[in-house]
């Protein structure tokens, strides 16, 4: 599932549109994604880690908002599947699975973006 080196995860052109190519705001909205991200991966993890399919139900689908400005489709079944077993209260152990193949994404995510975010400087 994990996009081969050459294939980027990410795709900023949704991005740039929609604040008409203005840098100044594609690095705004940049640096609050890499925030935002981290900050909701670790709240899903500690939320796993509790058995807390409430919080895990809230930031899966809090996190289906943040990946879309950056276009990453990739992620939307995989937090779409986490957030419905997490409001059914089912399948910790596949929500875990899933939240790894999550964690790995988004490190990609977060470095493509990174390197990325240089280019509008």
């Amino acid at each position: 599932m994990i996009k081969q080196e050459n294939e980027k995860l990410c795709n900023l052109e949704y991005l740039s549109e929609m604040v008409n190519g203005k840098k100044h705001l594609i690095i705004e909205i940049i640096d609050v994604f890499l925030k935002q991200v981290s900050e909701e991966l670790e709240l899903i993890n500690q939320a796993i880690i509790n058995k807390d399919f409430a919080t895990v139900k809230n930031y899966t689908h809090t996190m289906k908002s943040t990946v879309s400005v950056v276009n990453i489709t990739l992620l939307t079944p995989i937090l779409k599947e986490m957030e419905e077993l997490a409001e059914k209260a089912i399948n910790i152990e596949r929500i875990t699975e899933l939240n790894t193949t999550l964690e790995l994404m988004c490190k990609q995510a977060i470095s493509e973006i990174k390197t990325e975010r240089v280019k509008y400087i």
